[in-house]
């Protein structure tokens, strides 16, 4: 073979093993290794710190949140999140309440020595199972609860300590004991209010309604804030996501823009609807997921920070027209658990630069730009957790995002 025919088979060769290795990427990443190339060029001149403030000095901390924001500090260079969301239930006895908030109130403590605001969301749900949305307006939970903050207030909880209460989260969802009532919900969360404040008076509260993405939620969204006590609520939020049809023979459209699901317009209307001029956005943008049918769908980078840009426009919006803005993201890689989604921007434990680090300093100093306030969900494996109130004895199926 002559030496220009072993050249140009070489080449060949090479670009075979090239074009081979990017589909490999693509499928593992939701880019590949040109589209990656691009990507990182685009974002050069992103900007080095999410904030203006220094990262402070952290503490050791056996707190699993806690413990993933010292990833989220280096990779930005500075401060990064004022708050984080977690997630607790309801007791269902006295015994319960005290166990519950025994360690609540360490975990509350162990945010407020970290300088970090808790946004505590509380699910309907208990150790016999899901809370009947009806039978908690009879006031059959009203002792247990009182006992809960009684014991929090005893264990030197003070209110700034307690941060955001939101309970009842996204009521309308069909995997909640809701009975489809929302003025069930209404009584529910002013009961809930009511006896929080008769504890923690200056306790800060807010309601979460989710929306169902490409469509109008608004009408709905209103009916659940009919009967509510504008007075006992702080923070009207949306929670919403993008999604992606899980079936090749789904025709219908990916909703990748926060303009479909979690518009300022919805978000905005409920706040009026409380009278309340605070905002919270409950949003994520995922790179991978798992479907139901044993399916994967990966997100390419361009689309992800499509999402991530439409969700810094219903800022804008929103900040346009005066509203106080608390954005939280989901940040967390939950492929290994039912839900089957990477929300992460880098692997827990390796903040190493790449295109999805830029993406999330980028995407963390426009928020900061705004005005508006930064909070996480993500978590990372501790030695020593804290104690747990996650003892069922009852499966609900109950699947957060």
């Amino acid at each position: 073979m002559r030496k220009r025919d072993v050249m140009i088979s070489t080449c060949l060769f090479l670009a075979l093993v090239m074009g081979t290795f990017n589909i490999v990427i693509t499928h593992l990443t939701g880019s590949g290794l040109f589209e990656r190339s691009r990507q990182s060029l685009a974002l050069a001149s992103a900007a080095t710190a999410c904030t203006g403030k220094p990262a402070p000095k952290r503490q050791p901390t056996a707190d699993a949140q806690l413990a993933a924001l010292p990833e989220y500090e280096q990779v930005c260079g500075s401060a990064v999140a004022d708050s984080m969301m977690i997630f607790t239930q309801m007791p269902i006895s006295e015994p319960n309440a005290v166990e519950m908030a025994d360690a609540m109130a360490a975990r509350l403590k162990e945010f407020s020595a970290q300088n970090i605001t808790p946004v505590v969301i509380v699910e309907p749900e208990t150790e016999w199972g899901l809370v009947d949305f009806h039978e908690y307006t009879t006031g059959m939970y009203d002792g247990w609860t009182t006992k809960y903050f009684n014991r929090l207030k005893n264990r030197g909880v003070s209110d700034r300590q307690m941060g955001l209460w939101i309970p009842f989260p996204e009521p309308e969802q069909p995997y909640w004991n809701n009975n489809g009532d929302p003025d069930d919900f209404a009584k529910n969360v002013n009961r809930y209010f009511r006896l929080e404040r008769s504890v923690f008076p200056e306790v800060r509260t807010g309601v979460l309604l989710g929306t169902q993405a490409g469509t109008d939620q608004t009408p709905k969204l209103l009916a659940y804030t009919r009967l509510i006590d504008d007075s006992l609520v702080d923070f009207a939020g949306v929670q919403g996501f993008p999604w992606h049809p899980s079936d090749p023979a789904d025709s219908r459209q990916a909703v990748i823009s926060a303009g479909e699901f979690a518009s300022a317009s919805a978000a905005e209307q409920v706040a009026q609807s409380l009278g309340t001029r605070k905002v919270l956005l409950n949003v994520g943008s995922y790179r991978h997921k798992l479907t139901k049918n044993g399916g994967e769908i990966a997100v390419d980078a361009r689309e992800r920070q499509a999402t991530l840009r439409s969700i810094t426009d219903q800022v804008t919006a929103l900040r346009g027209n005066g509203y106080d803005v608390l954005v939280n993201v989901f940040a967390e890689n939950k492929t290994n658990r039912p839900e089957g989604i990477d929300w992460s921007y880098w692997a827990a434990g390796n903040p190493t630069e790449s295109v999805y680090t830029s993406m999330f300093v980028q995407f963390a100093h426009e928020l900061n730009e705004q005005g508006a306030t930064l909070s996480l969900y993500d978590a990372r494996n501790v030695p020593t957790p804290l104690p747990s109130t996650s003892k069922r004895t009852k499966s609900s199926g109950r699947r957060r995002q």
